[in-house]
């Protein structure tokens, strides 16, 4: 038995034809599949997914160079769901004005404008699952915002549905539905989910009991993880204890088609509110 959507690996055509380009819509996050950026609350998710959706509408470096420039651009859809549109204004108005100081001129911006679509959907986020139903209406609303879409950005998934998120059967069914939306789009889906805060030193993929993070995490394979930074970490790299919460580390914690992506230290900017900026932080020992 077979269906019209199976694609059989023919050996002789692999063996005959030249290796096939692979299309990333960021380093390593396939394009047409899912991904995630997680984080416990108030980290900073919505400020590094702008960041993100803004490298692939205008093919900039992602905070300096925690990601290279995407070889690809295209429409970039945002849909925030927690902040309301002045908060998002004062957002995009801080990173316009960081961008310039970086030497991004007025060809950027205008990248920016025609590529991004950055909305507003507080209180009015259309529901994929509920406990007892599927919205197929929710799913035609999606799959719309997908359509012609290089990236679509959920931020966060838990506005989207009305379930338990340690319900391991109904993320599963969620995620299941991302994915069938970015296969039938060619879109890549990101989104923000929420997890505990994690002890110190341990990234996503190690964490038991994170709300819904097994069933994410075991189907997808692009996963950023964004930490604080402990009072520990904050001893080891000479940061006052008062200062720490300025400093997020950001790693890959599944990042399967590619090189290994090295975790980066990234820094709130002092001059534009909600912007990560690069930092290079120096051991004061090399205590592991």
């Amino acid at each position: 038995m077979k269906t019209d959507h199976w694609q059989r690996i023919s050996f002789l055509a692999a063996r005959d034809r030249p290796v096939p380009e692979i299309d990333f819509c960021l380093p390593n996050l396939l394009a047409g599949t899912v991904g995630i950026v997680a984080a416990p609350a108030g980290i900073g998710k919505t400020s590094l997914l702008m960041q993100m959706g803004a490298a692939v509408a205008a093919g900039i470096p992602v905070a300096a160079d925690l990601l290279s420039a995407p070889e690809q651009t295209g429409r970039v859809v945002f849909l925030a769901t927690e902040d309301p549109y002045p908060i998002l204004m004062r957002r995009a108005h801080h990173f316009v004005r960081s961008l310039a100081t970086q030497g991004y001129g007025e060809d950027t911006v205008a990248s920016l404008e025609r590529n991004f679509e950055f909305y507003s959907l507080k209180g009015a986020a259309p529901i994929l699952l509920s406990d007892t139903t599927l919205s197929t209406n929710a799913m035609d609303q999606i799959e719309a915002f997908a359509r012609d879409a290089r990236l679509l950005i959920l931020d966060p998934i838990r506005r989207f549905h009305h379930c338990d998120e340690r319900d391991f059967g109904r993320m599963s069914l969620l995620f299941s539905v991302l994915t069938t939306i970015a296969s039938n789009t060619g879109c890549t889906i990101l989104f923000a989910h929420h997890v505990d805060q994690p002890v110190a030193g341990i990234g996503l993929g190690e964490l038991e009991g994170a709300q819904g993070s097994s069933a994410f995490i075991n189907a997808t394979r692009w996963v950023v993880n964004m930490n604080g930074m402990s009072l520990e970490e904050a001893a080891r790299y000479g940061v006052p204890p008062e200062n720490r919460r300025e400093f997020v580390r950001v790693s890959f914690t599944k990042s399967n088609y590619g090189p290994a992506l090295a975790a980066r230290w990234l820094k709130r900017s002092e001059r534009f509110e909600g912007i990560f900026e690069r930092c290079d932080l120096i051991l004061r020992d090399a205590t592991p």
